[in-house]
């Protein structure tokens, strides 16, 4: 072998271009605020649209479907909904409801089955209240779908008014009392205890006590105004005086008038004066003592 040959075999290849395997990379993009939104925007909008889609489009349509956006929402409403299904419910009643309709709210509400089933507590010493107003109360309370709670409270405020201006009633005529007392005692003098003895008399013998007891505006007592009494003070004083104006005989004979009237009431065993339950047994009474202590001065 010749020395090119070897020379040739042995010298460096010529640079030969290695290839390598290409690796081609393909960019990923991270997907930004504005796609997310907009893929979950369009997601929403496909299954929205995709349920609602399988709906007939009668109910598809109805408002109480169209507020759904979601599957979900319309689920948790549908379960709510049975879940009230034979609770003991209350329709609310507009203006076109009928009395049918009125009378079960109220039944529901508790009111009674009638008027005669409340059970009503109105016990008062001052102001007692008859048994026919409480009738009269609960039909109209039972009228109006009132419960027994409801017209206890009615009830009761109206009892506790009618208390109250008892109390305050009470408080006027005592003190309308005390102050006419206090007004004819520093004009009457020592002659006060004498003068309304007669004007009692003559009242109680001659008026209605219904009459002496009328309220005036400032809520007293007519018998207890200071000038009714010097009223029928004077009235009396004047009869006792005309028995001692004229003749002796003329007073005698008036003297003897006068207890023959009181022997004729008194001797009257069925008449009033004796009959307790009479109606007119305190008037005649108050009669005798009228003519006895005119008879008496």
């Amino acid at each position: 072998m010749s020395n090119e040959q070897i020379t040739e075999n042995n010298s460096s290849p010529v640079e030969q271009e290695t290839t390598q395997p290409t690796t081609t990379s393909t960019e990923t993009t991270a997907p930004t605020e504005d796609t997310l939104i907009s893929s979950t925007t369009n997601t929403t909008a496909q299954t929205s649209k995709s349920w609602k889609e399988i709906i007939s489009e009668e109910y598809r349509k109805n408002p109480n479907i169209e507020k759904f956006t979601e599957i979900d929402a319309l689920a948790k409403s549908y379960i709510n909904a049975v879940s009230m299904i034979g609770s003991d419910k209350i329709p609310v009643p507009t203006n076109n409801s009928t009395e049918e309709q009125w009378n079960e709210i109220y039944t529901k509400l508790g009111r009674p089955e009638s008027p005669d089933k409340y059970k009503l507590d109105v016990k008062s010493d001052a102001v007692p209240i008859e048994e026919s107003a409480i009738q009269s109360f609960a039909e109209n309370a039972h009228k109006l779908g009132l419960n027994n709670k409801q017209a206890q409270g009615i009830l009761e405020f109206y009892k506790n008014n009618m208390e109250q201006s008892a109390q305050q009633m009470q408080i006027n005529m005592e003190t309308a009392q005390a102050d006419a007392e206090a007004q004819l005692r520093k004009e009457w003098g020592r002659s006060f205890d004498e003068n309304i003895k007669k004007a009692g008399a003559l009242a109680k013998a001659n008026m209605n006590p219904a009459i002496l007891d009328m309220q005036m505006k400032d809520g007293t007592r007519l018998g207890d105004h200071p000038e009714v009494i010097k009223g029928f003070a004077n009235i009396a004083n004047l009869i006792s005086e005309d028995k001692f104006i004229g003749t002796d005989q003329e007073n005698m004979t008036q003297a003897r008038d006068l207890d023959a009237e009181i022997r004729s009431i008194v001797n009257d065993r069925s008449g009033p004066y004796w009959n307790r339950n009479h109606p007119d047994h305190e008037r005649t009474v108050q009669q005798v003592l009228t003519l006895r202590t005119m008879m008496n001065g």
